[in-house]
């Protein structure tokens, strides 16, 4: 525990010589004033691949792949390693994208397929 109260000098000592002498002692306890680090962007391959619920994709003629599927412990891991399978066999998007649930898992499945 860093803190007991705002008013807890030797905790605000502890706080400034682990973040520096530009704290501030808000509800929420100490924040650095100083140094706020920009939330960095990544993108990879697989995270650009669409994925949508629906069979059609307006405007646009794609080839079927195949069936893909992710499944892990939680939604986003299991998206995550779908997007990845998919990115494996080629494909631009993910149509009629489900999940399905267990005690354990959780399945994302869907359809790859290829942009024409």
């Amino acid at each position: 525990m860093l803190f007991k109260s705002k008013n807890d000098q030797s905790a605000i000592e502890r706080a400034q010589k682990m973040y520096g002498a530009g704290i501030n002692r808000g509800l929420a306890g100490f924040v650095d004033q100083g140094h706020k680090k920009k939330k960095q962007v990544t993108s990879t391959k697989h995270d650009e691949i669409v994925l949508t619920t629906t069979e059609n994709i307006p405007e646009h003629n794609y080839r079927i792949i195949g069936m893909v599927f992710g499944t892990a412990v939680d939604q986003q891991q299991a998206v995550k390693v779908l997007r990845e399978e998919a990115q494996k066999i080629g494909a631009d998007v993910i149509v009629s994208m489900r999940f399905d649930s267990n005690n354990l898992t959780v399945t994302a499945y869907g359809t790859a397929v290829k942009l024409e």
